[in-house]
C-alpha cells in the first residue's frame, strides 16, 4: 500500500514539474514574440516566476494562475520590468512599466 502511495506522489511531482517547464516555456515564448511586435528587446530570453495560485479559468476549470517576471530594453541601454500572467497555458496579460507609462495588453491565446 505504502508503494502505491509513493508512486501516485511521486506521479503527481513529475506531473507538475513538466507542467511548470511548459508554463514556463510558453510565458518566455509570448513574452519574447510581444517584445518583438512592438520592436522592443526581450532581454535574457528569460522569465522568472513571481506567484503561482491555484484557480479557475474561464470556463471555471481548475487551473494555476502563474506570474512570470521579464526584462525588456527599447533602446538596448535601459532595463525594464515586464510580466505575464498565465491561466493554465494562456497567456491573459502582458504587462510593460515603461517609463512613459505602463503598457498594459489584454491577451486570450
Amino acid at each position: 500500500m505504502n508503494e502505491i502511495i509513493f508512486l501516485g506522489l511521486l506521479g503527481l511531482a513529475v506531473w507538475f514539474w513538466q507542467d511548470a517547464l511548459r508554463a514556463r516555456e510558453l510565458a518566455v515564448s509570448r513574452s519574447r514574440r510581444y517584445c518583438q511586435n512592438i520592436n522592443y528587446q526581450f532581454l535574457d530570453e528569460s522569465v522568472a516566476m513571481i506567484s503561482l495560485k491555484p484557480g479557475r479559468d474561464s470556463y471555471g476549470n481548475f487551473a494555476f494562475h502563474r506570474y512570470y517576471h521579464f526584462e525588456f530594453s527599447p533602446d538596448g541601454h535601459h532595463r525594464y520590468n515586464g510580466t505575464a500572467h498565465l491561466i493554465g497555458h494562456y497567456l491573459q496579460s502582458i504587462q510593460l512599466d515603461h517609463p512613459d507609462g505602463i503598457i498594459i495588453d489584454g491577451k486570450n491565446d
